[in-house]
């Protein structure tokens, strides 16, 4: 079985004082940053990708899992961190 780092891609929607923004989260480390939202693209899993391919992580998988209200990617990268 091949073994991936998880990262919990989510939309996080605007409020009085912040506009949109998308948090990513390392569930194996519990790190976690928050990017803004890019009207531009409008997609927050595109979003979610380009940035960790920024850092350096490769987006290897997208896991499905529909009872969640976000986007679980996948990497065998366990070494760049997040932050």
């Amino acid at each position: 079985m091949v073994r991936f780092r998880a990262f919990d891609v989510r939309f996080m929607p605007p409020t009085n004082t912040l506009g949109a923004r998308i948090r990513i989260r390392d569930l194996r480390r519990e790190d976690r940053v928050i990017i803004p939202y890019d009207y531009q693209y409008g997609n927050v899993l595109e979003q979610g990708q380009r940035y960790l391919k920024s850092i350096g992580i490769n987006p290897d998988v997208l896991l499905l899992a529909d009872k969640l209200d976000c986007y679980l990617i996948g990497s065998k990268d366990f070494q760049i961190p997040l932050t």
